[in-house]
């Protein structure tokens, strides 16, 4: 009895130890690349807006409508504050073009420059977002009309404050999952070696 009930322990330790690698494989790939993957989305999310003008000039109004209204949830779309392709308007506006185009370009900078770069501080991030605050607050209370010029560069100012206060804290807290992950591995492997070694002198 004692027997088959330590055999019937080991099959549920397999398979949670067996699933626990699976999830480590998965968080380990996301953490190496986390970075690249996220380019990838702020790339997508930045360029679909321009793909919409192009679609409605195209012929193909439907889709163009799909962009936006899924881009209503994140920009107010004023023709007036939005530049025009094509003819026809995009799907955000002059600052969030800003935004969200130099949030992906200065991802891909900061691919060159992590290694180096340390992150910004909390006062560097309020200094840089100041601009886009007042310039969008004092437009909004009627003190004043912001140009497109403005737009663009408080919203850049913006994005270089996002990306270089947030990524190389990210790239932190990546590093030391990636530590965690190699250093739980080896201890894995360190048991494996350790159970196999035992079992030889076992026989």
């Amino acid at each position: 009895m004692g027997s088959q009930s330590g055999a019937g322990n080991l099959i549920p330790t397999g398979e949670r130890t067996g699933w626990e690698r699976r999830v480590d494989r998965v968080v380990a790939v996301w953490a190496r690349h986390w970075l690249a993957s996220l380019n990838v989305l702020t790339g997508l999310f930045a360029a679909l807006p321009l793909l919409a003008p192009w679609l409605m000039a195209s012929g193909h109004p439907r889709l163009a409508e799909v962009l936006y209204t899924a881009y209503r949830f994140v920009c107010h779309q004023m023709p007036e504050r939005s530049f025009f392709l094509f003819g026809h308007q995009m799907a955000y506006c002059q600052r969030d073009l800003a935004i969200y185009t130099g949030i992906f370009v200065l991802g891909l900078v900061y691919a060159i420059v992590r290694r180096s770069l340390q992150p910004l501080s909390w006062r560097g991030a309020f200094l840089l977002s100041l601009p886009m605050a007042l310039d969008g607050t004092t437009q909004l209370v009627g003190l004043r009309e912001s140009t497109w010029q403005l737009r663009l560069i408080t919203g850049m100012l913006f994005a270089l404050a996002t990306v270089w206060f947030v990524y190389p804290r990210l790239e932190l807290g990546f590093a030391e999952i990636r530590a965690v992950l190699a250093r739980r591995e080896q201890d894995s492997n360190v048991s494996v070696r350790a159970a196999g070694e035992e079992a030889c002198r076992g026989s």
